[in-house]
């Protein structure tokens, strides 16, 4: 079995007297500390074991992203909302045509204009732009990929991961019991923070179910959907309260802004979709108010 030591930082922290002392603790804090070392193929293992129990769309998308730490992260998202996961995933690029032109794509445009002319009529000189594209998986899984937030989340995962392999209680990973019990652990595992953005294929986004407010003058976007910027933009000069603001007084049919995470330019629209596809078939979508 191979180990991993973890050792105290002693880079000049207490100067010259640690050069010779130095070994003997490093000695010590090796036997006393040494964890069993669990490979990244170990946890591909278990990942790769627990396809059956995901949504075969889920799988598909997983095998596209990036490191595997990216992967559970996604894999955690899909197997705690399985129940929803049919309803809620992306809408494909022949639903994504169908919602084009459609009465439900100017039932939307009719209640963002709602909210538009009364932010303008209180706010002179601003308006709001929101992104009329609709985020498809690709994008989803471009973002995913691309994003330093859920990266640094997904190495943190993985290092768990890697810990509860380590701890040796698990069974392997062909069995039922070795399956069920990492999913488990992904089910039960809670970061410290949310990701910025949801598992791809489960972002609100991919059925124009949400939008994105943005606050604009003359051409120029001055609060824009930016954690950076929520600070600045959107709380000291006063967006955020300005756009929930219009949406109430509106009456439109948006519920926001989301608060985990914090993004006061992301709105849900609660409205129900039926829009026929060339297929003939129906979307039909109970409107749910999480990312």
């Amino acid at each position: 079995m191979r180990y991993i030591y973890h050792y105290p930082d002693m880079n000049g922290t207490h100067g010259d007297t640690c050069s010779s002392i130095g070994p003997l603790i490093l000695f010590a804090f090796s036997v006393a500390f040494a964890i069993p070392a669990v490979g990244a193929d170990d946890v591909t293992s278990y990942l790769a074991a627990i396809d059956e129990k995901l949504d075969t769309r889920a799988v598909e998308a997983i095998n596209r992203l990036d490191g595997t730490g990216r992967q559970l992260l996604a894999a955690r998202s899909y197997l705690r909302n399985s129940d929803r996961l049919a309803d809620d995933w992306s809408w494909s690029r022949q639903q994504i045509d169908a919602f084009q032109g459609s009465c439900v794509q100017k039932q939307l445009n009719a209640e963002i204009d709602r909210v538009r002319q009364e932010f303008e009529s209180k706010n002179p000189g601003y308006t709001l732009f929101v992104n009329p594209e609709i985020r498809s998986l690709d994008i989803q899984i471009e973002h995913w990929n691309r994003y330093a937030s859920v990266a640094e989340l997904a190495n943190e995962l993985l290092v768990a991961a890697s810990s509860f392999l380590a701890s040796g209680a698990i069974p392997e990973a062909d069995t039922d019991a070795g399956r069920d019990s990492f999913a488990k652990f992904l089910m039960a595992y809670v970061p410290e923070r949310a990701p910025s953005i949801a598992a791809p294929g489960l972002s609100l986004h991919g059925q124009m179910r949400a939008v994105d407010f943005q606050v604009a003058r003359d051409d120029e976007i001055v609060a824009g959907p930016d954690i950076g910027t929520i600070e600045r933009d959107w709380l000291q000069a006063g967006w955020r309260d300005k756009l929930a603001a219009a949406v109430i007084i509106s009456g439109a049919k948006f519920v926001g802004p989301l608060e985990q995470p914090d993004e006061p330019w992301h709105y849900t629209y609660h409205a129900p979709f039926e829009l026929s596809t060339s297929s003939s078939s129906n979307i039909k979508r109970n409107i749910k108010a999480d990312d």
